[in-house]
């Protein structure tokens, strides 16, 4: 036989079975055991009826043939004292004798002391005399320590009855005893019956007992079948089941289901879980030839890969070696530029001087214009050159401490001339700040372009105002023009390299459209950032964020 394992399926399934049979047997003892009670109190009532009804036959008898007891053959009265009363006592008495049993006649007034009502015996006489529709009343109890059955029924006034018990009340009857003025139909007494229960408890005890006995080898026979039939039919195949799936589980794909002695569904289970065991094995196998597959081509890739990489270095190689020699070409380029570019400013000055002699007005704007068109040229080498070092990787800032005014200054004295050639008014507002900390000559460039950009785009007799002011730990340096604006499409991309923002038919001067990314380059470098705001017909402002002198700024060489 198949035992259940502890914690198992069938270790739980066969403890539930076992619970719900042993609830079920429970019931039925408590249920039957009720029933056989009933049984036997029906069986004691049923009694106490039989001999209540025969008691009450007898006194009707005695009532009956009161006369013929009473009276001779010539006629003539003589009371025997055989009243239905007297008889009922005497009867009672010798029944007590010869057995267990007891009848007794009462009522709540007695003319015999012996037929006094007890307590039972009192309150159901209250209770007919209550209720006459009142058949009976019943009950167990005990007796000088013995067991029994009650029953008591009541007794209502006949014609025969008056003779002794009617009217008129108080008058003296045959037997010597008053009256008590009854009519016919009132309650007058009851018969009480005890009977011993002993025999009926005994034979409930072994009732009792067959119920346990039968049902304890009927809950062995039907646990023992359960447990047959499960562990055979279901427990033990779904283990062997389990068993094997987890041989499988630990990868060993040679385990065979077809001979699980199975039956229906777990049968059926077991022929699908070997229709997946081959399903599996086709599967791994198919996947570890895809994998040599895979590896094979991952090999042949890695080494394509390979040769690749030794391509591409050499080609960043060259684009390395290739960019170098740019930077290298654009600096060189715009330090020769910058070199006669010079000497051309310089000379212009002298001459607008009138050191080597007077010049007449033609002559002085004719100077002017190659001034201001040289000093723009070099703003645009310089941006340039230092976009290429940007990019090389060779742009130094030196910072310090820097007195905005004193940049101020310098740009109000570079760009008033060439604000002046373009008819725009340029205002330099001075400021009331702390130490900012950063680079001045590339404070200086970042202000200078800005302004060299506002003075491109503003309108005949425009205006530009450079002020600062402070937010937070930033010194906030403006540059704004009343010029056409920006299109709000441009603005994104207003910082990027090589962008302008307006079109070639309102373009007054050309440029290389590094200004404004340098700008933005520059203010990062030294801990700062940009931005602007504008709107087309009103003008634009730029602005610069940069910190304070041991606050926001890190006084540290960049």
């Amino acid at each position: 036989m198949y035992l259940p394992r502890r914690n198992s399926l069938g270790g739980r399934c066969f403890f539930i079975i076992s619970l719900l049979f042993i609830a079920l047997l429970l019931l039925d003892y408590v249920l039957s055991s009720k029933y056989y009670y009933c049984c036997e109190l029906n069986k004691l009532h049923t009694q106490a009826e039989v001999i209540t009804e025969q008691f009450i036959a007898m006194r009707s008898f005695i009532a009956s043939q009161q006369d013929r007891i009473n009276y001779d053959s010539k006629g003539n009265f003589e009371f025997k004292h055989l009243n239905p009363a007297a008889v009922g006592k005497g009867v009672g008495d010798i029944l007590a004798e010869r057995t267990d049993y007891s009848i007794k006649q009462t009522r709540m007034q007695v003319r015999n002391p012996g037929n006094a009502p007890d307590e039972f015996e009192r309150e159901a006489l209250q209770q007919f005399a209550a209720d006459h529709s009142l058949k009976h009343v019943e009950t167990t109890a005990e007796l000088d320590g013995e067991p029994v059955y009650r029953h008591i029924m009541p007794l209502f006034a006949e014609e025969d009855c008056l003779a002794c018990h009617g009217t008129p009340a108080g008058e003296i009857d045959v037997a010597g005893f008053p009256k008590e003025g009854l009519q016919v139909g009132d309650l007058a007494g009851a018969i009480s019956v005890t009977i011993p229960m002993a025999d009926s408890l005994a034979a409930l005890r072994q009732n009792r007992f067959s119920l346990v006995l039968f049902s304890t080898i009927l809950g062995v026979a039907i646990l023992t079948a359960v447990l047959f039939v499960t562990g055979r039919l279901v427990i033990r195949p779904l283990q062997e089941l389990k068993d094997r799936a987890i041989k499988v589980g630990e990868g060993n794909l040679d385990v065979s289901f077809d001979d699980v002695p199975a039956y229906g569904e777990v049968a059926t289970l077991a022929q699908e879980f070997s229709a997946m065991l081959a399903k599996l094995k086709d599967l791994y196998q198919n996947m570890e030839r895809k994998v040599r597959t895979r590896t094979r081509e991952l090999e042949v890739a890695n080494l394509r890969l390979k040769e690749g990489q030794k391509v591409l270095a050499q080609l960043n190689q060259k684009l390395s070696e290739s960019n170098r020699l740019k930077s290298e070409f654009l600096a060189t380029i715009t330090h020769e530029l910058k070199t006669p570019l010079t000497s051309i400013v310089a000379f212009s000055e002298l001459l607008l001087d009138e050191i080597p002699g007077p010049l007449n007005e033609e002559q002085r704007e004719n100077l002017m214009d190659i001034k201001t068109s040289s000093q723009q040229l070099m703003i645009m080498i310089s941006d340039i050159l230092d976009m290429a070092k940007y990019d090389a990787g060779h742009l130094r800032l030196e910072m310090e401490r820097v007195d905005l005014n004193d940049i101020f200054r310098v740009v109000r004295r570079t760009m008033s001339a060439i604000a002046y050639q373009n008819n725009v008014r340029l205002y330099v507002h001075p400021v009331n700040l702390p130490l900012v900390y950063g680079d001045p000559e590339r404070i200086r460039q970042m202000i200078v372009n800005l302004v060299s950009n506002a003075i491109k785009f503003s309108k005949e007799e425009g205006e530009i105002h450079v002020s600062a002011a402070a937010e937070g730990d930033f010194a906030v340096i403006t540059v704004k023009d009343n010029g056409e604006g920006i299109a709000p499409e441009f603005l994104p991309h207003i910082f990027e390299r090589f962008r302008q923002g307006d079109s070639s038919n309102r373009r007054r001067r050309s440029g290389t459209g590094l200004g404004l990314a340098l700008v933005k380059t520059l203010a990062e470098l030294q801990g700062g950032r940009v931005g602007v705001s504008s709107q087309l017909g009103e003008g634009t402002e730029f602005y610069i964020y940069l910190p304070f002198a041991g606050k926001g700024g890190q006084e540290h060489e960049r």
